[in-house]
């Protein structure tokens, strides 16, 4: 079912998808994680707007994955009112990581690091990159 819905849209593989996405474009990722969780085999989650409608995110209901999936969530260090930030995002991810283990099964592998010297505009490009390099085994 999965594969018909995303093939049907854009031009992606059948196999081994990766979902990556950076503040607000993070927060459809965790809704799809916590929703649809075998609509991607990955998910790169870099700074998510956990903060968006009241934290909502954090209130989500979850569904197990029927298979294997690698969660890279990632933050910048500095991504934090005391240093110019309008929400703080470091505490936005912690909560996110928080309730990825509070709920997850053997079959969701997550990884939760936090990016020293980081801001939110640098954060993402590290994301991206040590994101792929792990959920594709290359670390």
């Amino acid at each position: 079912m999965r594969d018909i819905r995303l093939r049907k849209n854009f031009r992606a593989s059948s196999s081994n998808r990766t979902f990556a996405g950076h503040s607000l474009g993070g927060l459809p990722g965790a809704h799809a994680l916590f929703k649809h969780p075998d609509m991607f085999d990955n998910y790169i989650l870099g700074s998510p707007s956990v903060w968006y409608n009241d934290n909502e995110i954090l209130q989500s209901a979850t569904i197990n994955p029927s298979q294997k999936i690698k969660v890279y969530l990632s933050v910048g260090n500095l991504e934090k009112p005391s240093f110019g930030e309008i929400q703080d995002m470091v505490a936005g991810a912690e909560s996110l990581a928080k309730k990825i283990n509070e709920n997850k099964d053997e079959n969701i592998t997550l990884k939760f690091q936090i990016i020293e010297g980081a801001r939110h505009t640098s954060a993402f490009p590290t994301t991206l990159v040590q994101g792929l390099e792990w959920v594709h085994g290359r670390n």
